[in-house]
């Protein structure tokens, strides 16, 4: 799918569906963490988040045991209900693709945090695609 919009051309590269019951914005991303070997990682697209927040859950998958051990930075987030909790850094490789083989690649900052249950795609994904919202789903978009 291609969107025309001032003049600039997108490439749809990834398609956010929510799960069944659900009516949040969710993906599928590739994430590979610092041993390589990328995961499928699902996750709320939340453009209230800063930062990328992902789980203890997610962390152990990516090959992160103790993501409080070897991080590059570490501190304390606020929820919108300004519930804080304590993230700690770790880079990472984001995947995104869709169904014609297109792909965008990029590196992160992500942050991981024991509290948070979902997987949050904060705004640190945007120097790399552009969000569009619809109705029916947010589409991330490359030129």
């Amino acid at each position: 799918m291609t969107l025309f919009r001032n003049g600039h051309k997108f490439t749809l590269c990834a398609r956010c569906c929510p799960p069944l019951g659900e009516s949040l914005p969710f993906i599928y991303a590739q994430i590979a963490g610092p041993g390589g070997g990328a995961r499928p990682v699902i996750g709320k697209v939340d453009t209230g988040a800063s930062r990328t927040v992902l789980n203890f859950d997610t962390a152990e998958d990516l090959g992160i045991p103790d993501p409080k051990a070897g991080a590059i930075g570490e501190g304390t987030a606020r929820t919108a209900t300004d519930t804080g909790f304590e993230y700690y850094v770790h880079h990472v490789m984001v995947e995104l693709a869709d169904d014609q083989g297109n792909s965008v690649h990029f590196p992160l900052k992500a942050a991981f945090a024991e509290k948070v249950k979902r997987n949050l795609f904060g705004v640190d994904w945007l120097p790399h695609v552009c969000l569009a919202v619809d109705r029916k789903a947010v589409h991330l978009l490359r030129d």
